[in-house]
């Protein structure tokens, strides 16, 4: 899930400079936080050669843009001369698996939000613990699976129109636990309540968040 980033300093100042530093900055799109898999992201260099060598070289890895929930993501790029002086702030959006000169591509205007990529490819499963009242964000994930150990009232937040959304309710060793659907959700399949029984249900999301049922529900075993 990474993009492979490259650059020499007197290229991208257009200049002779060539000592200096590169700062790399995950930044949201909107007020959410950057995500993947549900976890809150920074910007996780893994090849952390962001300091030029004395040819003006840098190069640096980071996940790309488009594996990064909320769409629209990107990442700043500051270039810093030998004085720690800022001389440049560009903003970049990177996809998965793809290589990139920083001397020859355009950054986006930072002065405008990038507009949003298209869906990514991970994983979305996310793992709700129990409780007596538990949140499903349909901002970190579209598959969300809890364990009942007790008797559990649901609530969801953050739909995105157009989506589809899928619930795996399951009981521990008792079973008989009840699961109260959030209000958002509409006619959905009741729980299995035997023990170690489990519910899977899919929905859609309308355009006032609330969702919908494509298809009665499943149970096991």
């Amino acid at each position: 899930m990474s993009s492979n980033i490259s650059g020499t300093l007197h290229s991208i100042l257009n200049t002779t400079v060539e000592a200096g530093a590169v700062e790399v900055a995950l930044c949201g799109y909107g007020s959410q936080i950057p995500r993947l898999n549900g976890a809150a992201l920074g910007a996780r260099i893994t090849d952390d050669s962001t300091t030029p060598d004395n040819t003006g070289f840098f190069r640096f890895t980071v996940y790309g843009n488009d594996v990064i929930q909320p769409q629209g993501t990107y990442y700043t790029v500051t270039v810093k001369d030998d004085n720690g002086d800022i001389v440049q702030v560009n903003a970049y959006q990177f996809a998965d698996g793809t290589d990139y000169d920083l001397d020859h591509i355009p950054p986006f205007d930072p002065s405008y939000p990038p507009q949003p990529l298209g869906p990514g490819l991970g994983n979305e499963l996310v793992i709700v613990a129990d409780a007596p009242n538990v949140v499903f964000d349909g901002s970190l994930g579209t598959c969300f699976k809890i364990q009942l150990t007790q008797d559990t009232v649901g609530s969801w937040q953050n739909g995105s129109p157009g989506n589809l959304y899928t619930f795996i309710i399951t009981q521990d060793v008792n079973g008989g636990h009840q699961f109260t659907w959030p209000p958002q959700v509409h006619n959905a399949t009741p729980v299995n309540m035997s023990v170690d029984g489990g519910t899977y249900q899919t929905f859609v999301c309308d355009d006032t968040g609330a969702l919908w049922p494509i298809g009665a529900g499943t149970y096991y075993p």
